[in-house]
């Protein structure tokens, strides 16, 4: 076994982690795009090390990220917000809707809080998948964008310490006019709260050999404290995307608030399934927001 490694699940080693696919869409992106994602990092040297990560790309521009101190035998999880940057591929770029390369993430543990002191490195091989949503290739088999004022059958559920969860139709935020969706997650009791809530509507896929769900999600809140803690997409019980770090009542944020987020996942074919929205933030004395706006599953 390795002295460090690093994973992009939450599978534990020495479990097998398949090779990781990052999946992207590039409809109505801006000509810089960025990549981010939430990375998890293992210990398992005999000492404390100071962990550091970058990586590299063709055509990318990758910062390098100091993560701190992490002890023996312990591992940690890290949302890398725009993490890396590229220009964004054209429609030439991506025959038939699709095109992927590879970046390479490399991660390093240092003696010394300097980092000057080198005794490990890690490398890990990513693919990133892009998709052209709009392309001809592709049938639009779902697309909910809310424009006719319902909710169209999204509902929400709550998970842990809400006092009050709900679904609106709302005008506040949205990428098509004139309405997207908001679930609210509201909490009044004067201390901080683990409050945890499920967007969530079921679908059956199309019998095709590639099918594609595209999330358009932004996060955020009104009122004292509401700390994004992490967001999952699921499919069922089966965890499809965590972004952010394991609840904690820090007033921090472990995944990006205040901006539109797209999570592409591929989905099997010819199957009922739900897919669920999951929203974990400590809130005090506030409502924690997430908005979904254009909603699509593709497939060809």
């Amino acid at each position: 076994m390795s002295k460090i490694e690093l994973r992009l699940t939450d599978i534990d080693p020495p479990a097998s982690e398949l090779i990781r696919t990052i999946y992207r869409d590039i409809v109505n992106l801006p000509s810089t795009v960025k990549l981010g994602l939430t990375i998890r990092y293992f210990n398992h040297d005999d000492v404390g090390l100071y962990f550091q990560i970058t990586g590299s790309g063709t055509g990318y521009t990758f910062d390098t990220v100091n993560l701190g101190l992490l002890a023996s035998g312990a591992n940690a999880y890290r949302n890398l917000d725009e993490f890396a940057s590229r220009t964004k591929p054209s429609v030439g770029d991506l025959p038939n809707g699709e095109m992927e390369e590879n970046v390479t993430l490399t991660l390093k543990a240092y003696t010394d809080s300097g980092y000057t002191n080198l005794k490990w490195t890690y490398e890990r091989v990513v693919t990133v998948h892009w998709i052209n949503s709009a392309d001809a290739a592709f049938t639009v088999d779902v697309l909910n964008n809310f424009d006719d004022g319902t909710v169209q059958d999204w509902a929400v559920a709550d998970e842990a310490g809400n006092s009050i969860a709900t679904l609106s139709v709302v005008t506040d935020y949205v990428l098509s006019s004139p309405y997207s969706i908001r679930m609210n997650q509201a909490q009044v009791i004067g201390s901080n709260r683990q409050c945890r809530a499920r967007l969530y509507k079921s679908f059956t896929t199309p019998n095709k050999p590639k099918v594609f769900v595209i999330f358009d999600i932004r996060n955020g809140g009104t009122g004292t404290y509401v700390d994004m803690k992490n967001l999952k997409i699921s499919r069922d019980d089966t965890l499809l995307v965590y972004i952010g770090k394991p609840y904690d009542a820090t007033h921090v944020d472990y995944f990006p608030k205040d901006k539109w987020m797209r999570i592409v996942v591929p989905l099997p074919a010819n199957v009922t399934i739900e897919l669920r929205v999951i929203a974990e933030m400590n809130i005090y004395a506030a409502t924690g927001y997430t908005w979904l706006d254009d909603f699509k599953i593709i497939s060809k």
